[in-house]
């Protein structure tokens, strides 16, 4: 029998499948576009004529305080070639090392070791700047900036308070409940106490007494989005306060190189930069297909089960109902939060949302769509995960993939629709 052999991305090496030759199967990659010719180049163009802002040397001058907010281990986020421009064009702006702090945006995601803060920004940026590692727990590092109008109690790290100029340094990519990731998520989650995460998390829900999900929270979506519009309110908290806030977002190409800035205002480059997303990382689906495989793309996407699940969302958009997903996720760091596992208990999931209304946990809503899914779907999931973990969510555990693969593309009908993402953290099919 003839095979067609595919390599797809599993944490920091590459898994090869081998697929007989009369199954046919598409294969959804994102959009092909070359990456940014010269990157410092490209940055200081970006930088010199940002979005709805003032430019870069003109927005900050010498005694400002500023802070910059850079992702955390699990994004790639081109921090240290940014932070090196940044050092250069704020000294050129007459701002010494000793007002400058670079502060990792991990939200409620695990501290960093010595060595992974280092491999973040860089042995010289490690050595000349203060760097903090946000802790969302630690009333040491926050303050209370006010309240929205939904009611959450916005508190942020002190480097963001007491900072004059803010810059945000991130790349956008689909978020299965607050739209996007980058702008605005940089502040909160990135930047902000448990319960000002908590709260903001738990707007995905629908408002009593309806059930479910806010049609509006969902992947891709910023209007009338819930979680979205509260996280924008806390920047204007922020910018009430005096400060300034000057954006930089990234969009990656297929091969995760940078191949767009959008920088300047944290709500209109932040838009610009989502649209040019929706285009790059979307593929159309003439109908759902019967079977997926999917990798989350590789380490850092798949450094996680909380990252992982990112994957298995985007694959169901594309999947039918009972269908099967093969999911490549290696999650060599566990799960990636504590507050994930405790959830899974509850079988019965009308009783779960219930008791996520009254007690949101961060992640908890993760756990309802995992369990959700697992059971729209006959998910099977090669992973470094425990097997009692991967049980507890209901996910099939694979030992052997091609093993695995040969059994269920045995099962399928004639005619089947087979649909491979090589890249599924990023790239979301949509049915049309």
């Amino acid at each position: 029998m003839e095979y067609k052999t595919i390599s797809l991305p599993y944490g920091k090496s590459q898994i090869r499948l081998k697929i007989p030759g009369h199954i046919k199967f598409k294969v959804l990659d994102i959009k092909k576009t070359p990456p940014v010719s010269n990157f410092k180049q490209s940055l200081n163009k970006a930088l010199d004529k940002p979005i709805n802002a003032l430019p870069f040397n003109r927005n900050f001058r010498k005694g400002d305080k500023v802070t910059i907010a850079i992702p955390d281990k699990s994004r790639r986020g081109y921090s240290q070639p940014v932070l090196e421009i940044l050092a250069t064009r704020l000294k050129a702006c007459g701002i010494p090392a000793s007002d400058i702090t670079i502060i990792i945006t991990r939200g409620t995601h695990p501290s960093h070791s010595k060595a992974e803060l280092k491999a973040l920004v860089g042995e010289k940026i490690y050595k000349t700047f203060k760097i903090v590692d946000h802790d969302c727990r630690d009333l040491r590092q926050l303050e209370y900036v006010g309240r929205t109008s939904r009611g959450t109690e916005a508190s942020l790290n002190r480097a963001i308070t007491e900072a004059d100029k803010i810059i945000t340094c991130g790349v956008i990519q689909f978020h299965y409940f607050a739209g996007f990731s980058g702008g605005r998520k940089l502040i909160t989650p990135g930047c902000a106490d448990y319960n000002t995460v908590l709260h903001n998390h738990s707007l995905v829900f629908n408002q009593k007494p309806k059930a479910g999900k806010n049609p509006h929270a969902e992947l891709g979506k910023l209007s009338k989005n819930p979680v979205h519009e509260d996280l924008m309110e806390i920047i204007k908290l922020l910018k009430e306060r005096g400060k300034t806030i000057f954006s930089i977002d990234m969009v990656l190409n297929s091969e995760r190189e940078v191949s767009h800035f959008f920088c300047g205002d944290i709500r209109k480059a932040h838009e610009k930069g989502c649209t040019l997303v929706k285009r790059t990382y979307t593929r159309n689906l003439a109908r759902p297909a019967d079977f997926i495989i999917a990798s989350a793309g590789g380490f850092p996407s798949d450094i996680t089960f909380i990252q992982t699940h990112k994957t298995i969302e985007h694959a169901s958009k594309g999947l039918k109902k009972k269908g099967s997903m093969l999911v490549l996720g290696e999650c060599a760091q566990g799960i990636g939060s504590d507050t994930f596992l405790p959830w899974l208990k509850y079988k019965n999931l009308a009783e779960l949302e219930k008791k996520l209304r009254r007690n949101f946990a961060i992640n908890g809503h993760t756990a309802l769509c995992t369990l959700i899914k697992a059971r729209d779907y006959n998910i099977y999931m090669k992973t470094a995960l425990s097997d009692k973990m991967v049980q507890d969510m209901e996910i099939n555990l694979v030992k052997d993939v091609q093993e695995t693969l040969d059994k269920i593309l045995e099962s399928l009908r004639p005619r089947a629709s087979v649909v491979i993402i090589p890249q599924g953290f990023n790239l979301v099919p949509v049915l049309k």
